[in-house]
């Protein structure tokens, strides 16, 4: 947290939850005092609960805080008490409020990269970490966006990384988190003794609530050493979150794949980062899998995803960042299994015909390892896409599945005719299905995703009920969206 407020009341209990020093903050903040703002002292309150494991009493109070007055502390709290899907949509609808005042958007970005992490979107999790760290946050920024740059980028500059969160690491209040980073930026320097040693620091220094969250990485980074450590954490895991993050590490531990996988789904929804980590365990692929770097799939853990194919967002193939015309024409290939004629494939392509063009970027494809076949065009070989997942989901009539898999629109910067189509035809799909269905969860799922779907949204709204937390947040987004089509 960054100090920005040093000329308001709040500045002391500000001053001390940065050097961790929690139960003296909490002391200031247990009664009113003249001249603080009641709903920021709620949202700081909630904030100490956080810190030792009550994330149900950091949720209301953070929910009672933004009620009261919807200030950029309050919202940022909000933003992280909420699970990352809700959390992430709130602290949007901020920035656009605050959008001007710099040291606002400053905290509110920091937040939204954190929602934005717990949900595997690293890349726009980095640019938000970015900007909040240009607009003056503090320690805390450099670190959120070291982190993400080591799990997103393909190659961070490391010494330069380790120079700046090295010096992190000595201070107070950024100290605990600076150490767990630098276990893992000396593990990947295959420093592993002097990783071990940060991480042994980091945990001994640690409150005892955090240890079930700090379970899966001792796992990776202190390997059959760890066992101590996770029976230290056990008594610490009373909530389903931390229960999972615990099994998840006793999971790894075992080399046990059932338990591992068992902890999944709640992981996916929350915490992506170690979501990551028990996929990349098994060997599955899946869409958040595209978001790591080579780095970051050392990081987390020494294996590597199968080959699969991101078209749902920024496209990838097997994890890496693929352009953006083969990743079109990839596109079309899957989606016609009986292949084109060469005249059609390039009229979908490019909106003419040009031959030329179209046999280059099949080239292209062919370089990356694919069988492309020509004659007619088509791919002969199986892998696997995200956006044929949601298809696929969609025709079992499995619509949780289908949404669980939409990461977003299908190539969302393609203005290629035949990518335009089916990316319209799958949205109006899901939009149809949900519509119909009209279950809060599966609208909430969909809104998010589509961003700016006035429909949805209002859907949404119509159905939420009077005491659900997302209200607020969809009650903004149907204000702003309408104000939006007027103008």
């Amino acid at each position: 947290m960054a100090l920005d407020f040093l000329a308001s009341p709040l500045a002391p209990a500000l001053r001390l939850l940065e050097e961790g020093r929690d139960r003296e903050a909490e002391a200031l903040l247990q009664t009113s005092q003249e001249g603080l703002p009641e709903a920021e002292r709620l949202a700081l309150l909630g904030f100490v609960e956080a810190r030792k494991g009550n994330l149900r009493a950091y949720r209301a109070l953070a929910l009672e805080a933004a009620r009261r007055a919807q200030t950029p502390l309050t919202l940022y709290h909000l933003g992280l008490a909420l699970p990352p899907k809700a959390g992430a949509l709130a602290l949007e609808e901020a920035l656009h409020r605050f959008q001007g005042d710099p040291k606002a958007e400053a905290r509110l970005a920091f937040a939204l990269a954190r929602a934005l992490r717990g949900l595997g979107r690293l890349r726009e999790a980095l640019g938000y970490a970015a900007l909040a760290l240009a607009r003056g946050f503090g320690p805390f920024a450099l670190l959120e966006w070291a982190w993400l740059a080591l799990l997103a980028e393909e190659d961070p500059p490391l010494p330069d990384l380790l120079r700046q969160v090295e010096l992190l690491a000595l201070e107070g209040g950024t100290g605990l988190y600076a150490r767990f980073l630098m276990a893992h930026l000396r593990f990947l320097q295959g420093e592993e003794a002097s990783g071990r040693a940060y991480l042994r620091k980091a945990l001994g220094e640690a409150p005892l609530p955090a240890l079930p969250y700090l379970a899966p990485a001792g796992v990776r980074l202190l390997g059959k050493e760890v066992l101590p450590f996770l029976l230290a954490a056990r008594p610490w895991a009373k909530e389903p979150l931390t229960q999972a993050l615990l099994a998840l590490a006793e999971g790894l531990y075992r080399e046990d794949e059932e338990g591992v996988a068992k902890t999944l789904p709640l992981l996916l929804e929350e915490v992506a980062e170690e979501a990551m980590r028990g996929l990349l365990f098994l060997g599955r692929p899946h869409p958040l899998l595209g978001e790591l770097s080579r780095r970051g799939q050392e990081l987390l853990w020494a294996a590597s995803p199968s080959a699969h194919f991101q078209a749902l967002g920024e496209p990838r193939l097997g994890g890496k960042p693929l352009p953006l015309r083969q990743a079109e024409l990839l596109v079309l290939l899957l989606a016609r299994k009986e292949g084109w004629r060469g005249e059609e494939l390039a009229l979908a392509l490019y909106g003419e015909a040009n031959g030329p063009a179209l046999r280059m970027e099949v080239l292209r494809l062919r370089q990356r390892g694919l069988a492309v076949k020509s004659r007619p065009y088509r791919l002969a070989q199986a892998l696997q896409a995200d956006f044929l997942e949601v298809w696929g989901a969609l025709r079992q009539g499995d619509l949780s599945g289908a949404l669980a898999r939409y990461r977003g629109p299908l190539l969302p910067q393609s203005q290629a005719p035949g990518v335009e189509a089916l990316r319209a035809e799958l949205e109006e799909a899901l939009r149809r299905a949900v519509l119909a269905q009209g279950e809060v969860e599966s609208l909430f799922l969909l809104a998010e995703r589509l961003g700016e779907d006035l429909g949805v949204w209002e859907a949404l709204l119509e159905r939420l009920p009077s005491q659900d937390p997302r209200l607020p947040i969809a009650q903004a987004r149907v204000e702003r969206l309408r104000r939006e089509w007027q103008t």
